[in-house]
């Protein structure tokens, strides 16, 4: 793996967004009335846009649709992949461990027919957001990787949105939403270190392994998952045949070394 992409994130400051973001939003939303306001506000101003637009949003979040998202990744940088499946273990972990430990209740629970609820009716296990968590694994992931500012700023900008689903779809507090955030974050410096100090994407075997189980991914995604959002299925359809077809294209092969930094910048 190229030693040159992990200490570059240290100096992008997209990179350092999401934990300074949280970090903020937690103190700030401390006390729960202002908490619960703030989700009142924004599950309210959210459901003047269609139901559509906020589950095709927050099944981004989901987390076999992420490990999708990947897969066009891999033929140019499976450094990144192996680095955002390996933070996956932690995020997975440290979500789990939180929910049960806090065992909040979700804003349904709480405010009953207040909420604008898409989706399923969830009561319990607000915080983190694991949809947020997953996302953010990727995001933080990918900025880390990416040169290129505009496309990293762009990929932050889309996990905060879907972050802000999270609130839309009545699921979680925006408490939640920014321990996710910190949960996924933290999460991509751990698989990031673990890619860097044990991982070797330029194997055979690992590069074969990756493209097995991604593409057994999108299959599935295609064929049989359902993330509890029905609005969005045929999004979640036309998104795994996108990644499978870009998977089949002509020229398709591994990148024998990582790129340098100089030259990832169009990822």
């Amino acid at each position: 793996m190229s030693r040159s992409f992990l200490p570059a994130f240290s100096r992008h400051p997209y990179f350092w967004l999401p934990p300074i973001l949280a970090l903020a939003v937690l103190w700030r939303l401390a006390d729960p009335a202002d908490n619960r306001a703030l989700f009142l506000t924004l599950n309210g101003l959210a459901a003047h846009l269609p139901d559509t637009f906020w589950s095709c949003l927050t099944v981004l979040g989901d987390s076999l649709v992420a490990l999708c998202l990947i897969l066009p990744f891999l033929r140019r940088r499976p450094d990144l992949v192996l680095a955002a499946l390996l933070a996956s273990l932690p995020a997975t972990l440290i979500s789990h461990v939180l929910k049960d430990a806090f065992d909040m209740a979700r804003p349904y629970a709480v405010l009953g027919d207040a909420v604008h609820v898409i989706g399923p009716y969830l009561t319990a296990g607000a915080f983190p957001s694991g949809h947020t968590t997953a996302t953010f694994v990727l995001a933080s992931v990918l900025t880390a990787g990416l040169a290129n500012r505009v496309a990293a700023l762009g990929v932050m900008v889309l996990a905060l949105l879907v972050g802000l689903a999270r609130v839309a779809v009545g699921a979680h507090w925006p408490l939640d939403v920014a321990g996710g955030i910190l949960c996924g974050w933290a999460s991509a410096l751990i698989g990031l270190y673990l890619a860097r100090r044990f991982g070797n994407p330029g194997r055979a075997a690992v590069r074969e392994a990756l493209r097995a189980l991604l593409v057994a991914c999108a299959l599935y995604l295609f064929f049989f998952h359902h993330t509890g959002y029905p609005l969005a299925r045929p999004f979640e359809q036309a998104l795994a045949l996108g990644v499978l077809v870009y998977h089949l294209l002509p020229g398709w092969s591994f990148a024998q070394h990582p790129p340098t930094r100089a030259r990832h910048g169009t990822s």
